[in-house]
């Protein structure tokens, strides 16, 4: 979908621990300790959110924003990709409250 409407891309590192090299699985378990990843999340969001408000405020940015993604485009047009119809006829899922708590589903 990149290639048709202008996006941005932010690469958020992994932590690591002091001292490695460590095997895989040690980078791994720490990729879902929420203490490990939520700062970055974070500074992730204000990253995106100050570029947006950048480009709501300067008009020049905002019109050479405008003029590389035509650039590039127009440099490789890509057709979408899918070779069938959007899925826009599916239905929203329904929240309900269980015993368990709150859950969605799909009614039927």
């Amino acid at each position: 979908m990149t290639w048709h409407a202008p996006t941005a891309r932010l690469y958020v590192a992994r932590p690591a621990l002091r001292g490695g090299p460590y095997p895989p699985w040690a980078m791994n378990a720490m990729g879902g300790m929420p203490s490990l990843i939520d700062p970055m999340v974070q500074t992730a969001g204000r990253t995106l959110a100050r570029a947006a408000l950048r480009l709501l405020q300067d008009e020049g940015a905002r019109d050479a924003a405008r003029a590389e993604f035509e650039r590039r485009r127009d440099a490789a047009p890509v057709p979408p990709l899918a070779d069938y119809p959007a899925p826009v006829d599916l239905p929203w899922p329904e929240y309900v409250e269980t015993p368990r708590g709150r859950h969605w589903h799909i009614p039927g």
